[in-house]
């Protein structure tokens, strides 16, 4: 695919934009403050979207329906009107798109952010009456009037959203039980050690872990009453969250002739199609790694908003290449803070990168004060040329900040003597002590392996 950098729009030109999330909403909002005459029509094919990560908030009662939804003045304000019918097919070469309800609508540019859908899994009795899904607002509509009904609930996926939600439910007085494929919570994202931390907490706080487990089947009438695992253990269950991963929403694509790949719609650096003036962004496209170019997942409202900020800018004459996800990413589980930016050892391993690895025990502020808890850190380096490409912390605070700042290191292409180097503040009741800050001290045990 040709990447064409002349993609300036020309005044009156008319923009279709299909999806409803973070990536239209942004998108809208720069189109019409870098071109405030731009003609922009969004389609969707949800009443209301809702902000996922929201979910788990909404579900607990700590953030209302209302608040957790994205207002409609986000993108109504600048004039941009809101159709909501499911675009179906359409002509790329007489510029028009065709939704269900029979209605064309023509382009001059169209930008697909259709997003993903909530992947099912193929289980025996998936359909019985509380097993639920939380993707789309009427699936989560459906789930927020079973909660108070509900004692027991099983959480399938042990992903962002699945703990998220696992604690919601447990806070709220609810027999909570995880079950999970991989052998440990969040998959292989974070270092086994670390894991151990939010697993312990979890069972602390009385969810019940079944790791390196398959769901065979799900028991019940009309409505499930247990989850049988592959080894014939029953979980008592009067409803079942699904939390099992997602997959790209491009079920129009052929429609358009567009090239797709296992992640979505093939893009490139400029989120071009193969199809000229039609353009792709969030989850719905095929993403890859910001530090080795190969496909790699990218399903993030950020990296939607990123995406959408890119393509607004060079549609009003700048020239900015999307270079690839480097997915920082946070949550908290009850008090445990934790976040991780680009690839993981695992990550390396199965694309050949030989790598130094950093990994400490640390506090979060200065190590004699009494309040100091224990905080850890990881970085990764590759070893040929020592330019960071990935970490993870973990503690009982807000690691927020530090995610951002590790993800910008890596976008940098910081090297370990630019890490080792970082400038930083210090203050007792706030920061390690400027022997040992954060990412710095991890860096310093990579820096002692490569002189060794």
């Amino acid at each position: 695919m040709t990447s064409n950098k002349a993609l300036k729009l020309d005044k009156g030109e008319k923009i279709l934009i299909v999806g409803g999330g973070p990536g239209t909403r942004i998108l809208n909002h720069y189109l019409h403050m870098l071109n405030p005459s731009v003609d922009v029509t969004v389609i969707r094919d949800e009443d209301r979207i809702a902000n996922h990560c929201s979910i788990p908030y909404i579900l607990e009662g700590r953030v209302s329906m209302e608040k957790g939804l994205a207002p409609e003045e986000t993108v109504t304000k600048f004039g941009t009107p809101i159709i909501k019918e499911r675009v179906v097919s359409g002509d790329p070469k007489a510029k028009y798109v065709e939704t269900d309800k029979g209605n064309r609508y023509p382009y001059d540019r169209l930008i697909f952010a259709t997003g993903s859908r909530q992947v099912t899994p193929p289980i025996k009795g998936v359909d019985l009456g509380n097993i639920l899904k939380i993707r789309k607002i009427n699936d989560f509509r459906e789930t927020m009037e079973v909660k108070d009904k509900a004692r027991s609930f099983a959480v399938l996926g042990a992903g962002y959203i699945g703990l998220e939600i696992a604690a919601a439910l447990n806070r709220m007085g609810k027999d909570v039980s995880i079950i999970e494929l991989m052998p440990h919570v969040l998959g292989d994202r974070y270092d086994p050690d670390f894991i151990s931390m939010i697993e312990s907490s979890l069972k602390e706080h009385g969810i019940k872990l079944y790791m390196g487990k398959k769901a065979s089947r799900f028991i019940g009438n009309r409505f499930v009453e247990a989850v049988e695992l592959e080894d014939g253990t029953q979980i008592k269950a009067d409803a079942v969250i699904l939390s099992t991963g997602i997959a790209p929403r491009v079920e129009y694509a052929e429609a358009f002739g567009l090239e797709t790949a296992k992640g979505g719609i093939v893009v490139n650096e400029f989120l071009e199609t193969n199809v000229p003036d039609i353009y792709a962004l969030g989850d719905c496209v095929q993403t890859y790694l910001y530090s080795t170019r190969e496909p790699f997942p990218g399903e993030l409202g950020s990296n939607a908003a990123h995406m959408a900020r890119i393509l607004a800018l060079n549609f009003a004459g700048y020239n900015i290449p999307f270079k690839g996800v480097i997915n920082p990413a946070v949550t908290m589980i009850y008090d445990i803070g934790f976040g991780s930016a680009g690839i993981t050892e695992k990550d390396a391993k199965n694309q050949g990168i030989e790598v130094y690895v950093g990994k400490v025990e640390n506090t979060d502020i200065y190590g004699n004060m009494p309040e100091r808890k224990p905080l850890f850190t990881k970085v990764l380096f590759r070893k040929d040329d020592k330019v960071i490409i990935g970490g993870e912390i973990i503690g009982n605070l807000n690691v927020a900040g530090f995610v951002d700042t590790l993800g910008e290191l890596i976008h940098r292409k910081a090297t370990l003597e630019d890490v080792i180097t970082m400038h930083f503040s210090t203050q007792p009741e706030m920061t390690p002590d400027p022997a040992h800050p954060y990412f710095v001290f991890a860096a310093q045990q990579v820096l002692a392996k490569s002189m060794a």
